[in-house]
């Protein structure tokens, strides 16, 4: 039997990046966020899930600025993984509990191109999971599809 647990669906104010060094901010922010989560929500029973928002590490600069595609996946587009999953997994290490995140990401076979990734940090600090979202929302989302 699964023993019982807490998710907590952090709500995160975000800054929108215009380089990828600019995302630090933001998971500073969802660090303080993560502590404050866990002092107020795991009195009872063990929090194992923070979901974190789409947005939250990069916000939408992409979409707002109108930013060419190739160098938003060169100069902001994440490595998944890489040293922003990385701070995660030490987060996720920390507090013992999976985190689930989003991010416009890189894939190493198309390095000017980049997606909207889903991906899942296991309490270890090991990305366990990637989902490449296969339907973009057009005309405003940039991020590449199957139908590209």
């Amino acid at each position: 039997m699964i023993e019982p647990y807490t998710a907590v669906g952090l709500i995160p104010s975000f800054w929108g990046i215009r380089r990828r060094e600019d995302i630090a901010k933001n998971l500073e922010h969802l660090e303080s966020l993560t502590k404050a989560a866990f002092w107020l929500s795991s009195l009872d029973i063990p929090v194992r899930l923070v979901a974190i928002p789409e947005g939250a590490l990069q916000g939408f600069n992409d979409e707002v600025l109108d930013v060419d595609h190739a160098e938003f996946a060169r100069t902001c587009a994440i490595d998944i993984p890489g040293p922003e999953t990385d701070r995660l997994g030490r987060l996720a290490r920390e507090w013992g509990t999976f985190i689930m995140a989003q991010a416009k990401a890189r894939h190493e076979d198309w390095p000017d191109r980049f997606f909207n990734v889903g991906f899942v940090i296991d309490p270890d600090g090991a990305v366990i999971l990637k989902h490449y979202k296969i339907v973009a929302l057009l005309p405003c989302e940039r991020s590449v599809s199957p139908h590209d």
